[in-house]
C-alpha cells in the first residue's frame, strides 16, 4: 500500500507529506484546490511522461517520493525530482533509475485511473493478464511447450538451412567425393613420380626405336626392298674374283661380324621393356590428377586437403539430415500437443471473457452508465489477443476502452473490472470516477468503492457527499487565501470531517441543514441514506 507520498516545489504545493493508511481514503477540497495535481505528482513518480507540471518556484529543488510497503513489510520508495533548469531524474530506494524501470517497479504497487491514465490498459498483454487472473487462467503450460518448440525451431535453423537447400549441397559434395576418389590421388607427390616414369619410359622406347633402325640397317629381316649393310656386303664379295683372296677373306670377316652385330642388336631390342600400354595408363592419369588440381587448388596436396574438408563436411551435413528428420518428428509431435494446450486455453479464455463481460456489464448501470456496453474480445490460437471493448451507448459501436471512454467512463468501468475480476494493484487510485453522478448513482459508486476497499488500499478523487462519508480516511486539499499562498493538505475527523462534508453538501460549512445532514451520513449507513 502507499504509506507516504511527499510532494515538494509542484503547481501550489510548497511541501506536504501526506501519510496514508489501508481502506477507502477520499480526496476533497474545492475545485482548483489542487487535488488533481496530487494525482498528477503521483503519475509522475510512477514512471509517468512530465505533462509539464509547473513548478512553484523555478530556483527550489522539486521532488515527488511516494514510499510503498509491500505485503512482507518491505519498504519501496519511488521518486522523481527536478533540480533548478535541469531535467527529471528517477530513483528507486535511492538507486537511479530509469523511468521505464520506474514504471515496472510500480506497477503492481499502484494504479491510477482517470483523465490520461491509460497506461494500465495500453500495456502489452494488460488485458490478457487481467482476464486470466479472474478466470484464475495459468498458461504456463502453452508458453512451456512455444519455447521448446522455439528451442527446436532454432536447432533445426542452425542444421544448415532448409531441407531443399541441405539436400542440393548434400549431392554436391558427394559428387566432388565421388570425383576424387575417382581418381584417388596416392600422395601429394605423385604427379612428379608418375612424370619420372613417362621420362623413364620415354628414354626406353628412344632407345628401342633407335636399335630396330641399326639393326634394320645392318640386316634387313622385314623383306622390303631397301639393301641391308649385310646384303652391300655380300654384293661386294660377289663381285670380288677368286683371285682376290685377301680382299675376300676380309669382306667375308666383315660381313660376319655385321651379321653377328645385327643378331645382338636383335636380341636386345627384344628385350627392350617399353610397355607402351602402360606409357599411355600414365598419361591419362597425370592429365585426370591435374584436372583434379585445376579445380581444387594448386596441387595435389590442396585437392587432398580438400577431400577431407568435403567428406567431414558430407559426414556433417548426413548427420544434420539425420537430426533434421528427427526433430521434424519431434516437432510434429510438439506441434499436435500445442495445438491441443492452445485449444483449451482458448476455450478456457472464451469462457472467462463471457463471464467478465457480463460481470462488468452489470456494474456499469449502478455505476451511471445504463446505455453502456462493455465486451471482452478474444482472439489467437490460444486467446493471446484480448481486447477491452467500450460503447457509451447503443449509438456507438464497441471499440478499445482506453479510446472510447472518457476520463470518468474510464475510471468507471476501471473500478466495475475491478470489482468483477477481483484483480489490480495493491493500491488503486480513481479520479473523477464521480463525473456525472449523483443520487441513487453516487450510493451505488460508494457502494463499490467500499467494497473494492475491502481487499485493497482505495484513494478517490471526489466531489461526492455520499462517497466521502464512505470512506474510512479523509484528506482534504485547501487552497491559499491568496494566489501565492501554498495548497495545504490535512487528514480531518470528527467535527472537521462533518464540515467538510457539509461544504460538499451545500457549499457552506457552516450551515445548519447540510451539518445535519452530513452527521446522518457519517453516523448512519452512507450507503442506504
Amino acid at each position: 500500500m502507499l504509506a507516504t507520498l511527499r510532494v515538494r516545489n509542484f503547481g501550489a504545493v510548497d511541501d506536504v507529506t501526506i501519510d496514508l493508511h489501508e481502506g477507502l481514503t477520499v480526496l476533497t477540497g474545492e475545485t482548483g484546490a489542487g487535488k488533481t495535481l496530487l494525482v498528477e505528482a503521483l503519475h509522475l513518480v510512477l514512471g509517468g511522461k512530465d505533462r509539464s507540471l509547473p513548478v512553484r518556484d523555478p530556483s527550489v529543488h522539486s521532488a515527488v517520493e511516494a514510499v510503498f510497503v509491500e505485503d512482507d513489510g518491505t519498504e519501496v520508495v519511488l521518486a522523481r525530482e527536478l533540480a533548478p533548469h535541469g531535467r527529471l531524474r528517477a530513483s528507486i530506494d535511492g538507486s537511479t533509475a530509469s523511468a521505464q524501470l520506474l514504471a515496472t517497479r510500480g506497477e503492481p504497487l499502484c494504479q491510477l485511473h482517470g483523465q490520461h491514465e491509460h497506461q494500465v490498459l495500453r500495456a502489452p498483454g494488460a488485458a490478457r493478464s487481467l482476464l486470466d487472473r479472474s478466470g484464475s487462467i495459468d498458461d504456463v503450460g502453452v508458453r512451456a511447450l512455444r519455447g521448446e518448440r522455439t528451442q527446436l525451431l532454432a536447432q533445426r535453423d542452425r542444421l544448415g538451412g532448409a531441407a531443399d537447400e541441405r539436400a542440393r549441397r548434400l549431392d554436391l559434395l558427394a559428387h566432388e567425393c565421388a570425383e576424387i576418389d575417382a581418381i584417388a590421388p596416392e600422395g601429394p607427390d605423385e604427379i612428379e613420380q608418375l612424370l619420372e616414369e613417362v621420362a623413364a619410359l620415354t628414354a626406353i622406347l628412344d632407345a628401342k626405336d633407335a636399335l630396330s633402325r641399326a639393326a634394320a640397317t645392318l640386316d634387313n629381316d622385314d623383306g622390303d626392298e631397301a639393301l641391308s649393310a649385310a646384303d652391300l656386303l655380300a654384293r661386294a664379295l660377289g663381285v670380288l674374283p677368286r683371285s682376290m683372296e685377301a680382299h675376300r677373306d676380309e669382306l667375308s670377316g666383315l660381313l660376319e661380324r655385321t651379321r653377328a652385330l645385327s643378331a645382338r642388336l636383335h636380341v636386345e631390342l627384344g628385350a627392350a621393356d617399353d610397355d607402351p600400354g602402360r606409357l599411355d595408363w600414365l598419361n591419362g592419369r597425370i592429365t585426370g590428377l591435374q584436372a583434379l588440381v585445376r579445380k581444387h587448388g594448386h596441387s595435389l596436396a590442396d585437392v587432398l586437403s580438400e577431400r577431407v574438408a568435403l567428406g567431414a563436411e558430407l559426414e556433417r551435413l548426413e548427420d544434420d539430415d539425420v537430426r533434421s528428420r528427427e526433430l521434424d518428428d519431434e516437432l510434429g509431435v510438439l506441434e499436435a500437443k500445442l495445438a491441443d494446450a492452445e485449444a483449451e486455453l482458448l476455450a478456457r479464455r472464451t469462457v472467462a471473457a463471457g463471464v467478465l463481460a457480463a460481470g462488468v456489464q452489470a456494474r456499469l448501470a449502478s455505476l451511471a452508465m445504463p446505455q453502456a456496453r462493455f465486451d471482452v474480445a478474444v482472439a489467437g490460437s490460444a486467446g493471446e489477443q484480448v481486447a477491452f471493448l467500450f460503447a457509451g451507448s447503443d449509438a456507438f459501436e464497441p471499440a478499445p476502452l482506453a479510446d472510447a471512454a472518457s476520463g470518468g467512463e474510464l475510471s468507471r468501468v476501471m473500478l466495475a473490472l475491478t470489482l468483477a475480476s477481483r484483480s489490480g494493484a495493491s493500491t488503486m487510485v480513481f479520479d473523477e470516477v464521480d463525473a456525472g453522478v449523483g443520487g441513487a448513482t453516487a450510493l451505488s459508486l460508494a457502494s463499490c468503492l467500499a467494497e473494492v476497499a475491502r481487499h485493497r488500499q482505495v484513494l478517490v478523487v471526489t466531489h461526492l457527499a455520499t462517497v466521502a462519508a464512505a470512506a474510512t480516511h479523509h484528506v482534504v486539499v485547501t487552497r491559499g487565501v491568496t494566489a501565492d499562498d501554498p495548497t495545504s493538505v490535512e487528514v480531518v475527523d470528527g467535527d472537521a470531517r462533518v464540515r467538510e462534508i457539509a461544504r460538499m453538501l451545500a457549499g457552506d460549512p457552516d450551515d445548519a441543514v447540510a451539518l445535519a445532514h452530513a452527521t446522518a451520513l457519517l453516523t448512519g449507513d452512507p450507503v442506504s441514506s
